[in-house]
């Protein structure tokens, strides 16, 4: 919930460039004006806060639903439609009850309405993964047996009002980073409530949309550093995680904002690190302070048809094609004509679709289109992939990974996922925008050298691994999740703790641990963890589907799989403190 007495101590700058508050925001900030003295004692414990919300003892807040409001959220909205469409929903998805749209499905520890956890009494946060023990520290999942984990590092995640994150529908989050992060947090262990001994502190603020965003986050940092002391003692906002996931990351934030979280460490997909005229770009990214991390790659097609998975040796295609690319070439989206775009639009893609196009349209043994009806035939039969950016970030490059196809990247300045961390030219193609003429003979020179080629196949299987995230959604590779997306980037963030003197590039070559894992070497330090798959073309009677072994509710939309507790490594098992860990 945006809160009018944090706003008021937001700077001004942000107020006036955000002038409509929306509605949501109103109710909610009126729930911030009472000292915490008063909120303990006249709404947080009551009945009707207990009856109507959820108490937070940490805050002294009663957090509501949509469609409520007020210090105990007992005054019901005359018309909750406008609140509801604001957060993407309609009035059967704000208000009805379901079991499968909140996160982590409220840990059985309540009811879900509209994405927020209405928690049982004694329990509390977006999950209601936390309650209360007798001397009135906080607990995660308590009667689970939750563990945090022994090695690696220990974030802390703040529990925000629900406007920052729940209230917004989950089946309309088409990046929603945020969920992936702390369903995984709570079931791999790395969550702590110890905010002293934390490594890194997490805000779970959903900001995909400009307009969320501008009118969130100054309101967001008031309210953590206003209840808990890690902003400050930290040094305004050092090891602070914040999930910038549009198309070009942190810079969709002003200057104030970003003034006010120059300190912060960015999860992003954008990884352009210096400024880049022909996409009328400002550099984002921030090598060594921010991260790049994959996109979210959901088991759609084409992924569900990788001829990657270690039962399919015998089964898969000759990549007999040398490129492919398929999708918008020209800024004003309509198709070349002899491979020449309008003048429209000129910047989209910095100008590179454009310049292969020109250079290249119609050259023998290329598939370059703007569509295709075997798309994953196309991935599946080519030896490299055209990856480039789009309007911001793309994720061709890692969705080309995922089909065995190795990625040719032409953007220049724009970092790849876990980049520089992660060596790219491994496994992949990186040309520069100059050398797009001359791509055809970039190519023709790897297709000479067969053992050079097969090099960069083998280790691209690997590098996959580093790009998905399989832990929540399951395999497609036949892999167990020990290094995919979510291990790799508490990977790099135990390096950034560790080794803080080192340059990303150099984590590899200066730290064996860091090279085991990126290499997919590292043995397990705890159980075995079998993944469901989501491979459409596995046939073994020993392998489940996904859709198969989750029976609480059907796995036809990829929006269950942020309600599925603990993620896809969790399985059937319902208590998330259980959930079999590869590392301990």
């Amino acid at each position: 919930m945006k809160f009018v007495h944090a706003q008021k101590d937001a700077q001004s700058t942000t107020q006036q460039q955000s002038r409509r508050i929306p509605l949501c925001s109103v109710l909610c900030l009126l729930l911030a004006t009472c000292s915490r003295a008063e909120k303990r004692n006249a709404t947080c414990l009551t009945d009707q806060c207990f009856e109507y919300g959820t108490c937070n003892p940490e805050t002294d807040r009663c957090e509501c639903p949509l469609g409520r409001h007020g210090l105990d959220c007992s005054i019901p909205i005359p018309d909750p439609e406008p609140q509801c469409k604001e957060h993407s929903h309609n009035l059967v998805t704000c208000t009805s009850f379901t079991k499968t749209l909140c996160l982590n499905s409220c840990n059985g520890q309540g009811w879900c309405a509209g994405g927020f956890c209405h928690c049982k009494p004694g329990f509390y946060g977006a999950d209601c993964s936390l309650s209360t023990s007798p001397d009135g520290r906080p607990v995660l999942l308590a009667g689970q047996g939750y563990m945090p984990r022994q090695h690696g590092v220990k974030i802390y995640v703040y529990e925000l009002p629900p406007v920052a994150n729940t209230w917004t529908y989950i089946a309309r989050i088409d990046r929603p980073l945020v969920q992936v992060l702390l369903q995984r947090m709570l079931s791999s262990g790395v969550r702590t409530t110890d905010g002293d001994s934390a490594d890194y502190y997490f805000i779970p603020l959903l900001m995909r949309t400009r307009t969320h965003t501008v009118n969130h986050l100054a309101a967001v940092v008031h309210y953590v550093r206003k209840h808990w002391p890690w902003w400050d003692r930290t040094g305004g906002g050092h090891r602070h995680l914040l999930v910038a996931p549009g198309d070009i990351g942190r810079r969709i934030l002003t200057p104030e904002l970003l003034h006010m979280t120059e300190n912060c460490t960015f999860l992003t997909h954008w990884g352009l690190h210096r400024n880049h005229s022909g996409g009328n770009w400002l550099a984002s990214h921030r090598p060594g302070k921010d991260i790049v991390v994959p996109p979210l790659t959901p088991p759609d097609e084409p992924i569900v048809y990788s001829p990657l998975h270690a039962t399919l040796k015998k089964n898969r295609k000759s990549r007999l094609g040398e490129l492919f690319f398929a999708g918008r070439i020209c800024g004003d989206n309509q198709k070349p004509t002899d491979g020449k775009c309008s003048e429209k639009r000129q910047d989209y893609s910095a100008g590179t679709r454009q310049q292969v196009a020109h250079h290249h349209w119609n050259r023998p043994n290329w598939t370059i289109t703007t569509h295709t009806p075997a798309y994953a035939e196309a991935l599946s039969t080519h030896i490299f992939c055209l990856s480039p950016t789009g309007g911001g970030y793309g994720r061709r490059s890692v969705q080309s990974l995922l089909m065995g196809c190795i990625p040719v990247t032409v953007t220049d300045h724009v970092h790849q996922p876990f980049e520089p961390e992660v060596d790219w030219a491994r496994f992949s193609v990186p040309v520069r925008e100059d050398d797009i003429a001359q791509l055809h003979h970039v190519l023709t020179g790897l297709r000479a050298s067969p053992h050079t080629l097969a090099q960069m196949q083998v280790r691209l299987r690997c590098a996959a691994q580093h790009m998905y995230y399989s832990s929540t959604f399951g395999e497609i590779m036949g892999e167990d999740g020990r290094f995919d997306a979510f291990e790799t980037l508490m990977e790099v963030l135990r390096m950034r703790k560790e080794r803080p003197e080192l340059h990303p590039r150099d984590y590899e070559a200066q730290d064996k641990r860091f090279h085991d894992f990126i290499h997919c070497r590292s043995k397990p330090t705890g159980g075995r963890v079998q993944l469901c798959t989501q491979n459409r073309l596995v046939k073994s009677n020993n392998i489940t589907h996904c859709r198969e072994s989750y029976d609480a509710v059907p796995m036809r939309w990829m929006r269950m799989f942020y309600s599925w507790p603990g993620g896809a490594v969790c399985g059937r098992n319902r208590d998330v403190g259980r959930c079999p860990r590869s590392w301990l």
